[in-house]
Formats: structure tokens, C-alpha cells, sequence
């Protein structure tokens, strides 16, 4: 994810024509809902009244009852995703709440079904979310939806990596960076309790050793106060990393990358650290090593049925109890700066979700 651009006057211009919109569908009659809404790039989002549209035949209106803040979302609002968004914009795409209403050529899915629901282009962060019908997930009484909202992402994108991309096994060695955020939190679990590899867990701060300890972590690198190259090379004995996990980027990158073990492979997911790596080609050579990128979303458009067996795998695992979500904080919808801001400042562990019936 590299860092882009904050729009000038056009997008005031966008901002302002919004706003009156936003009147316009308080006094017109439709029935509408409160939503947050982008109406200009790195400013906070504002909460208002979005018109209700009629459903496509393929589409599902969802009561949004949680949603889930990714760090995707926050780098689209600020105008720095590798994808850019049109103003206004309407962010969060993972969502957990009731069917309200189907399309006419929706058949496995009724009104009051509890489902889980992504929508790409986002609006989760409102009273209600309109979903394609293959994007929504139905799921028991039993299930959670503090839960539910938490795990499609972070958990899809995991196992899409290990499984598509690093083939994972049993006999391999997995360090995790950020390892106590959602995604990182999602690489342990998996890594640990279901592919059963030796997962190593790399974050900063005690607190967040514990946590990532309790998700299956078999050692835990305090890569504020140990040097990382050094710990892998003795918890490994000197054969180094057989996958790195690496949503960090910049130093952290480069530090994993020189602990690879031979044929290791180096997933790369994102750059919370603000600095797309520089690659050094003759590492990879020296090591027959290799690093591959993982952008979870684009499959959805690319190979949609390795999207979907991703999304579905992880539901199973989920609800047979293999696998759990850690939900760390949850904020009203009212709050929904704060929530951003929370991930945006590294203090969260694991997920944090919007509760959307919460808006005064």
C-alpha cells in the first residue's frame, strides 16, 4: 500500500454538494439511515442521514448490528490506498448484523437471517449495508456477531497466504509480524492451531506478548527491546524462517527477509510502517528465497472462487470451534473517529468493532 495524495478544492466542492444531499434526504420522504461518510481525504469522517435505494435482484439489505474496522479503511480515508476512491465515500466493508430485504432472485436468504456480509466498495459503517447475495454468509444463533464482524478479513487473508500462496506445513517455521493486531492475531491462530507450524510471534509491548502467546505463539520476539535477526537465529538454531508473515514493511521487511532459512518464502501484506521495501534482489538469489505479494480483495474480481473458498473454509473453522477472533475493543458508531484512530495509533490488540446500533 503505498501513500498518495490529499485532494484540494475539488473535493471541498464534492464535500459541500454532499452535504446539501445530505438535507435533502432529511425533507424528501425516502426512508434513510445514518451512515458515516468521507467527504474529503485525512479529515474525520462525518455521521448523517443516506438515503435508502431499492435493491438490485441480486442484493441483500443487511441491519447492520457490527462492523469492523480494517486497516484498509483507514488508509482509504486518508487518500492513501493503493486503490482510489471517488468522493464521497461510505467506508467499511466487513460487517455482521440481520437480513432486512432481498432481491428478487435471492433465494437461500430471508428476512431476519443472521448473516455476515462484505461489501467491496464499502458502507458498513452505518445503520444498514447493501451486499451482493454471494457476499453474505448466514450464521447460527450460537455464533457471535462481535465475532462474526471480526473474522472474514483478517482470517480469509491468513489462510489464502498459507494455503495458496506459502503452502504451508506441518514442519514449518512461521514468524509473524505486528503480531498481535487483527491480522497478525489471525496468522497465529491459523498458523498454530490449525496448519499445527511453529509460529513466532513479533510485536512490541508486554501486554501484546501475552496475547499473541495465548493464540498459539510457540516463542514471542519484543522487537522493542530484542533484536530480531539475533532471536530468530536462536530460536531456529541458525537455519532461520521458513515463512515470514510481514504487514509491517520498511526496516521490518528487510530484517525478515535476511531471516530467511533456504527456499524460505516471505508473504508480503501491506505496509503499516509507511515504507514500501526496497527488494534486494541478490538475497533471493543467494537464498533460492522468494517474496510474494497477498492482496486478499483483488481475488474477488480475479478468481472469485478461490475468494469464496476462503471466506467459507474460514466460517467452518470457525464455527467448529477451531479458531476464535479476538475481539480487543468495541466503540458506538457515534465514536467511529476514535475507533480509527485507536488502530491508526498501533494500541489495539486483535479486532476492533463499530457497534452500529449505537449512534447518539
Amino acid at each position: 500500500m503505498s501513500f498518495g495524495f490529499l485532494p484540494g478544492a475539488g473535493c471541498r466542492n464534492i464535500a459541500r454538494h454532499y452535504r446539501l444531499l445530505f438535507k435533502l434526504s432529511r425533507t424528501s420522504g425516502h426512508r434513510g439511515y445514518k451512515a458515516a461518510v468521507c467527504t474529503e481525504f485525512g479529515k474525520p469522517l462525518q455521521l448523517g442521514d443516506r438515503e435508502s435505494r431499492k435493491l438490485e435482484d441480486n442484493e441483500v439489505r443487511v441491519a447492520v448490528k457490527r462492523a469492523a474496522v480494517n486497516f484498509g479503511d483507514i488508509l482509504v480515508v486518508r487518500g492513501a490506498y493503493q486503490e482510489h476512491f471517488s468522493l464521497p465515500y461510505f467506508p467499511g466493508i466487513e460487517v455482521a448484523g440481520e437480513v432486512v430485504e432481498t432481491g428478487s432472485k435471492v433465494l437461500r436468504l430471508k428476512p431476519g437471517d443472521r448473516v455476515v456480509a462484505l461489501q467491496q466498495s464499502g458502507g458498513g459503517y452505518a445503520e444498514e449495508m447493501i451486499a451482493e447475495d454471494r457476499m453474505c454468509h448466514s450464521i447460527g444463533k450460537e455464533e457471535k456477531l462481535d465475532e462474526g464482524a471480526a473474522i472474514v478479513a483478517s482470517y480469509g487473508t491468513a489462510l489464502l497466504a498459507f494455503e495458496r500462496t506459502a503452502q504451508i506445513k506441518e514442519t514449518d517455521s512461521v514468524l509473524v509480524t505486528a503480531a498481535a493486531g487483527a491480522l497478525g492475531l489471525a496468522a497465529i491462530d491459523l498458523a498454530a492451531n490449525v496448519y499445527k507450524a511453529t509460529a513466532i510471534g513479533a510485536c512490541g509491548g508486554t501486554e501484546k506478548l501475552k496475547i499473541v502467546s495465548k493464540f498459539g505463539a510457540k516463542f514471542t520476539i519484543d522487537y522493542k527491546k530484542e533484536n530480531l535477526r539475533e532471536r530468530i537465529k536462536e530460536i531456529t538454531k541458525g537455519k532461520g524462517i521458513d515463512i515470514v508473515f510481514d504487514s509491517v514493511g520498511g526496516e521490518m521487511f528487510e530484517d525478515c527477509l535476511k531471516c530467511l532459512a533456504y527456499e524460505g518464502k516471505l508473504l508480503t501484506l501491506g505496509y503499516a510502517s509507511g515504507k514500501v521495501p526496497n527488494i534486494p534482489a541478490n538475497v533471493l538469489l543467494l537464498k533460492n528465497a522468494s517474496v510474494h505479494g497477498v492482496y486478499w480483495g483483488s481475488y474477488f474480481e480475479k478468481m472469485p472462487e478461490v475468494f469464496q473458498h476462503s471466506v467459507t473454509t474460514i466460517l467452518k473453522l470457525w464455527k467448529e470451534g477451531k479458531i476464535t477472533p479476538h475481539v480487543g475493543k468495541i466503540f458506538p458508531l457515534s465514536q467511529i473517529n476514535d475507533a480509527l484512530e485507536f488502530v491508526s495509533s498501533r494500541q489495539s490488540m486483535g479486532k476492533v468493532i463499530v457497534d452500529c446500533t449505537k449512534i447518539g
